[in-house]
């Protein structure tokens, strides 16, 4: 109820110019254009307080994770967020348009299929160790390796301890952090 009253008051606070005053006389019989509701709208939703900020409405559009700032952190969050089975939380560690080779050798395109691909995975509730980690970096490109020991109880049943080893790419994108753009874990990083 108060959205309705602050979009009526902030309705009868705008300053009206020749313009606005024709395009009101104009449509007078049909009603507000479509431009002046959401002139109208857009204030009252401000004025209620239920407008929201650009960094608040940037956050929404993007991952509620905190984005990782150090390359030295990328691996340890996405260590975390794995061993967690925190899916969201994994896949706001990629771009957009990443490549992904799963272990199999599979390549995916985007996030939707990397995080198709790793909901499977992380179903079986496994745990990743990754060790020798080695960043190179170029402007704000990175060469990433890593080698990894996984452990995870197969659908039968059975624990399985798997080894192998990263090489992924990354790029750092400023304020919203290091993403992989390239990941490739079908491969020994030796």
């Amino acid at each position: 109820m108060q959205m309705l009253k602050s979009i009526k008051e902030a309705y009868h606070s705008l300053p009206s110019n020749d313009l606005e005053a024709h395009e009101m006389h104009e449509t007078a019989a049909d009603g507000l254009t479509r431009a002046h509701f959401l002139r109208i709208f857009g204030a009252g939703l401000f004025a209620s307080g239920a407008g929201l900020s650009a960094n608040e409405l940037f956050a929404q559009t993007t991952s509620d994770y905190a984005p990782v700032t150090d390359l030295k952190k990328v691996y340890d969050a996405w260590q975390g967020r794995f061993n967690a089975g925190d899916l969201d939380g994994l896949i706001a560690l990629y771009a957009d348009d990443v490549t992904y080779i799963n272990p199999d050798g599979t390549e995916l395109l985007g996030k939707a299929a990397t995080r198709a691909d790793y909901e499977g995975l992380l179903a079986l509730k496994p745990k990743i160790e990754i060790g020798n980690r080695i960043h190179i970096i170029h402007q704000d490109i990175a060469l990433s390796t890593n080698h990894w020991k996984l452990e995870l109880t197969d659908e039968d049943g059975k624990i399985q301890n798997l080894t192998g080893g990263g090489i992924e790419v990354l790029r750092n994108y400023g304020d919203a952090g290091w993403l992989f753009i390239i990941d490739d874990a079908s491969r020994s990083a030796s």
